[in-house]
């Protein structure tokens, strides 16, 4: 599985909605101005957020989005799903397991790749937007975790030993 900025930010987008509360619409001009995310980008993913029944959106001038239900009724399956898709492009994979693939017997990765499923399907079902809103945006890394990821390669490994 890989997580794109499109989930990113459709995530970013819910933690936002989420913090405002039900009652309240945000602009997506100001989500995206508090969270520095490309407008344009946001337009795009708002729409899959709306179409899954996450959100909902009012026209006019105390419009905006919001969220379609309270955030502890969202897991985040619900919103990598509506983002991205199967949370595993396999087949024998996921709730149907062997009734979608074509073989007579499952294969010999099958097994290992069915408790994958089976850990990020629980993992993102059993996390909810609230638990997601309530702990999201802690404090920036520490000056010497900045210094590390942003070190060149070669010198990493001069740090690290």
């Amino acid at each position: 599985m890989k997580i794109t900025t499109r989930t990113e930010y459709g995530i970013r987008i819910l933690v936002t909605l989420a913090r405002a509360g039900t009652d309240e619409s945000r602009s997506l001009a100001e989500v995206a101005r508090s969270e520095k995310l490309p407008h344009a980008y946001l337009e795009q993913i708002i729409g899959d957020l709306r179409r899954a029944g996450l959100v909902t959106a009012t026209r006019g001038k105390a419009g905006g989005y919001r969220l379609a239900r309270p955030a502890a009724e969202i897991d985040m399956a619900d919103a990598v799903h509506a983002l991205e898709g199967p949370i595993l492009e396999m087949p024998c994979a996921g709730a149907e397991g062997l009734e979608a693939c074509d073989r007579p017997q499952p294969c010999s990765v099958h097994e290992v790749f069915q408790r994958v499923y089976e850990a990020l399907s629980t993992s993102l079902s059993t996390t909810n937007l609230a638990d997601v809103a309530e702990t999201a945006g802690g404090p920036p890394y520490p000056q010497q975790v900045r210094r590390r990821r942003g070190a060149p390669a070669s010198g990493r490994r001069h740090q690290e030993a």
